[in-house]
């Protein structure tokens, strides 16, 4: 019985670190294909599409410039809360 409570406590456990670390922060660099500031929304030449939080001021980025942006996934989609330019 010591042994299954141990087993099922560790089991838990790594469930419970493996669901936090898809909630971590996460970077993606990459050159900005188009920007819609209506939307609050980048996409990269990648195809790849982040919804840019409110702070976050997407009039000062350009089409082909190269940036680097901080953001989680949640709901599956990707939520940019930093966007800078890369050199």
């Amino acid at each position: 019985m010591t042994k299954a409570i141990i087993v099922l406590s560790a089991v838990a456990a790594s469930t419970l670190l493996s669901a936090s670390a898809f909630a971590a922060s996460q970077t993606k660099t990459g050159e900005i294909k188009s920007i819609d500031t209506a939307k609050q929304e980048i996409i990269l030449s990648g195809g790849e599409t982040f919804e840019a939080a409110k702070a976050v001021k997407l009039d000062a980025l350009k089409s082909g410039e190269k940036v680097k942006i901080t953001y989680e996934l949640k709901d599956g989609k990707m939520l940019a809360s930093a966007i800078k330019p890369e050199k």
